[in-house]
């Protein structure tokens, strides 16, 4: 029962962060676009998503039960997260600023720390 209040804790905080992340992302798109030198559909849907997934995750992770499968699924899902952020900081496809590169990368090690703070307690559960 432990395990399932803190995981419960560390989700709602996940859904949290990505949600409102997702409401500015959606809402400052234009100025996001330019500070990541892409188009602001592109932040607007990023923004979308997340809220998305922000909600279904703070909404799972009030359930009376947390599964082993969607833990996981949260892990797997913030891994490709911070996977795809170092993939658009070494690849020269992207051009973005320094600023824009400190951003990713500190936005990328918050996601990795829910992913590695839920692997941990997914591991308890199964």
């Amino acid at each position: 029962m432990h395990n399932q209040i803190n995981l419960s804790r560390l989700l709602v905080s996940n859904g949290t962060f990505c949600f409102t992340s997702g409401i500015i992302f959606t809402l400052a798109a234009n100025p996001l676009a330019g500070f990541l030198n892409t188009l602001p559909s592109v932040i607007h849907i990023l923004g979308m998503v997340l809220i998305l997934y922000g909600a279904f995750v703070t909404y799972m992770a009030t359930r009376p039960t947390i599964t082993g499968g969607f833990t996981l699924f949260t892990v797997i899902a913030d891994s490709a997260w911070v996977l795809l952020s170092i993939l658009f900081l070494v690849l020269p496809t992207f051009d973005f600023t320094p600023e824009a590169k400190w951003a990713i990368g500190i936005t990328a090690i918050c996601v990795d720390t829910f992913a590695t703070l839920q692997f941990l307690e997914w591991r308890k559960i199964e």
